[in-house]
């Protein structure tokens, strides 16, 4: 007696395989069948109708860290068909904590997610913290760079001395054997940036060690020359310790279109030497990151306490403007070629506590609207939100996503995190991949569709269905190390997505981004279903998942 039967559907089987007709019976949270099977031998039945049946979509690059705890139900994750997230992205992760430096911690983790308070020290009692709640996904995390740095070196821009880099190995030793999946850095963020390949490459020895995934948020850039650079920079590491490496949303940024082969080059060239590498892509136009970012790197050291103090001095503010303004060859963020090229209606504000009439606005708006420069406005607005404003900013070439996205190497990510449209995770306007990155692949991609709502993310066929499907599921799980998810298989976890091919399509846009897809029947995490008709069902079903050796 099979606790669900699935009948009738397009079983897309996560593979890449074409797909073929059939029943999926399913028995205590696993695929028990696939084949002809009789509804008579099922406590329940779903008539898929001919719409496909495919694994739920594995989300290997997200920053849903503290949104989880806020908001289990993970709306925005879930109704979009991801059923595993993987937490701990960009060198940001909640733990380990050191109490020496916990406000530190505080103040670069909620830059770019909403505020929690921390009830564990190492990664092991983190995981533990969350194996004690329930959840609509499965959360699987990693260890980050930039946390382990600030607990043991805080946010100075200096190398750690020999002994802080063996305290920060055994961080690292510790974490994956305590179930973390790997370590992320983000060389793009303090105190990320303030460190040397060698430093980089000691912590990504010990992930080899465990077999681990090391991510990365690339350093920098800023031309075409420090882009290849700084890939290169993660195809040596990856060489050098054998660790295997997976490059970040690795879609051209501004001033870098028309240059995707190049990168693309790279990394077949480093596929066939034997290096173990992927990359992934939100695939949207648009980039999200902390308002920071436009600043240098020295203005960030200390942490945002030291950088507004540094704002409020005049003689330093027209140092940072000078430096956006003219010195390019120092920038290290795609986000300051933009402005020096007076592109401040590109960037817009995602929220401000502060200032939340600002929402929405772009930076040429709201210099207009205070009759100042722009870049003057910009820098009140960091000081008077002490850093905790996310923007959206228009920096990459559809040519150059479109390359990437069919490209064999690549996987879809959506770099966002789990929102809803109701409660406090509902006051922000979050960039709209986090409801739609999952049905967008489809609509833009497969069906070629534009929407009319957002005509910036413009539709052209480019991938089979089978192909988007194995990017979004098999994929990422095998870059994981989930060897039990994201295929449709006998044995493997019921973990499964319902859709009608046709119709799926996201509905969230960057003016409203809180707005769930469309033609996504049902989910299933574990075999039990969390969507049902569209609607969330309340059943919070998602696993803790632990890396295993």
């Amino acid at each position: 007696m099979y606790n669900l039967i699935i009948k009738n559907g397009r079983i897309v089987d996560g593979t890449g395989n074409p797909w073929f007709r059939g029943d999926m019976g399913i028995c205590q949270g696993k695929i028990e069948k696939i084949g002809k099977i009789d509804s008579e031998n099922a406590k329940r039945t779903i008539d898929a109708q001919d719409r496909v049946v495919c694994p739920g979509f594995v989300d290997v690059h997200t920053h849903s860290d503290s949104t989880i705890l806020i908001n289990p139900k993970t709306e925005s994750t879930i109704r979009q068909g991801v059923t595993t997230q993987l937490v701990g992205n960009c060198g940001f992760s909640c733990a380990p904590v050191n109490t020496a430096t916990k406000d530190l911690l505080k103040k670069y983790l909620f830059e770019l997610m909403p505020e929690i308070e921390f009830e564990w020290n190492t990664f092991g009692e983190y995981l533990d913290h969350l194996d004690q709640r329930s959840f609509s996904t499965n959360i699987a995390s990693l260890l980050g760079h930039g946390s382990v740095r600030i607990a043991v070196v805080g946010y100075e821009n200096r190398s750690p001395d020999r002994q802080e880099i063996e305290e920060m190995k055994n961080y690292v030793a510790g974490a994956l054997k305590e179930g973390a999946f790997g370590m992320s850095i983000g060389l793009a963020y303090a105190p990320g940036l303030f460190s040397e390949t060698s430093e980089i490459a000691d912590l990504a020895g010990v992930v080899a060690e465990f077999g681990g995934l090391f991510t990365s948020h690339i350093r920098n850039e800023r031309n075409e020359n420090v882009w290849s650079r700084s890939v290169q920079e993660m195809i040596d590491i990856g060489e050098k310790t054998g660790v295997r490496v997976q490059v970040s949303h690795t879609e051209s940024h501004y001033p870098n279109w028309g240059k995707q082969e190049v990168i693309l080059a790279l990394f077949e060239k480093a596929k066939a030497r034997g290096i173990d590498i992927a990359c992934d892509v939100p695939p949207y136009v648009c980039g999200f990151t902390t308002i920071t970012t436009l600043l240098p790197d020295w203005a960030l050291e200390g942490g945002i306490s030291e950088t507004v103090k540094r704002l409020g001095t005049p003689e330093v503010r027209e140092k940072i403007r000078k430096f956006i303004l003219t010195e390019r060859e120092k920038h290290g963020n795609p986000t300051q070629p933009l402005l020096a090229d007076g592109y401040f209606d590109k960037i817009w504000i995602v929220s401000s506590e502060k200032n939340p009439d600002l929402i929405g606005k772009s930076l040429k708006e709201i210099g207009e609207r205070y009759k100042k420069d722009p870049l003057d406005s910009t820098f009140d607005i960091i000081v008077g939100d002490e850093g905790k404003t996310p923007v959206v900013c228009e920096l990459h070439s559809e040519d150059d996503i479109r390359k990437l996205v069919a490209h064999p190497l690549s996987i879809i990510e959506s770099d966002g995190l789990s929102w809803a449209p109701y409660g406090d995770l509902g006051k922000t306007r979050p960039h709209p991949r986090s409801y739609g990155s999952f049905p967008l692949t489809i609509r833009k991609y497969v069906r070629g569709e534009t929407r009319a709502e957002e005509p910036k993310e413009i539709g052209e066929k480019i991938l089979l269905l089978e192909e988007a499907v194995r990017k979004m599921t098999s994929f990422p799980a095998q870059r994981i190390g989930l060897r039990d998810r994201g295929i449709l298989q006998e044995g493997m976890w019921a973990d499964v997505v319902i859709f009608d091919p046709q119709t799926i399509s996201d509905r969230a846009t960057y003016a409203n981004p809180h707005q769930y897809p469309i033609g996504i029947s049902h989910v299933l995490v574990n075999g039990q279903i969390v969507v049902e008709d569209g609607e969330h069902t309340g059943n919070l079903p998602g696993k803790i998942l632990r890396r295993s050796d």
